[in-house]
C-alpha cells in the first residue's frame, strides 16, 4: 500500500511540475542593454551634446578664473622685494580672496554639473520607461530584464529590444 502511494505521490510530482514547463512557454522575455541604446540613440547624443557644451561653458570660467590667480601670484612673486608692507600683504589678501572664491566656483560648477546629469538621466530614464512599458504591453512582454544587471549572465540576441527601444526613442524628439 506504502508504495502505490508512493507511486502515486511521485507521478503527481511529475505531472505537476511538467504542467509548469507548459505554462512557462507563454512567457515571453525582453533585454535591455542602456549603454548600447546610448551610444547608438541619436536623441540621447543631442543631450550628451548639450551637457558637454554647459560643461564647456563652465570650464571657460573656471580657466579665467584661474589664469587671473595665476597672475597674481606671478606679480607677487615678481614684485615682492619692490612692494611694500602694506602693498603685499593687499595683493596676498587679493590672491586670498580669489582663491577662495575660485574654490566655491569650482564647487558651486562641480553641483550645477552633477544636478544637470541627474536631471537628464532622470528624464530619459523616464522616457525610456514608458516605451518600454508601451513595447511591453503592444509585444506581451512577460518581463524585460537590463543587460548587466545582477544575475543576467546570459542571454540569446532575439531576445534584445535595444534597436526597437532605440528606434522608438529617437522617434519621440521628432
Amino acid at each position: 500500500m506504502k508504495r502505490i502511494i508512493l507511486l502515486f505521490f511521485c507521478f503527481s510530482l511529475f505531472f505537476s511540475l511538467q504542467s509548469r514547463i507548459v505554462w512557462a512557454q507563454d512567457i515571453k522575455i525582453g533585454v535591455l542593454n542602456m549603454q548600447k541604446l546610448q551610444q547608438n540613440s541619436v536623441r540621447f547624443q543631442k543631450i550628451r551634446e548639450v551637457l558637454k557644451k554647459k560643461f564647456n561653458a563652465f570650464q571657460k570660467k573656471l580657466d579665467g578664473e584661474r589664469a587671473q590667480i595665476a597672475k597674481i601670484e606671478e606679480e607677487l612673486r615678481k614684485q615682492s622685494m619692490m612692494l611694500s608692507l602694506d602693498a603685499k600683504e593687499d595683493k596676498e589678501m587679493e590672491l586670498g580672496k580669489r582663491t577662495r572664491h575660485y574654490k566655491y566656483m569650482y564647487g558651486e560648477v562641480t553641483q550645477e554639473m552633477k544636478d544637470a546629469e541627474f536631471e537628464a538621466t532622470r528624464r530619459v530614464g523616464k522616457e525610456i520607461e514608458k516605451i518600454v512599458e508601451k513595447m511591453s504591453q503592444k509585444e506581451k512582454f512577460t518581463i524585460i530584464l537590463e543587460d548587466g544587471t545582477v544575475g543576467l549572465i546570459y542571454y540569446d540576441d532575439t531576445i534584445d529590444i535595444t534597436n526597437q527601444v532605440t528606434e522608438a526613442y529617437d522617434k519621440l524628439g521628432k
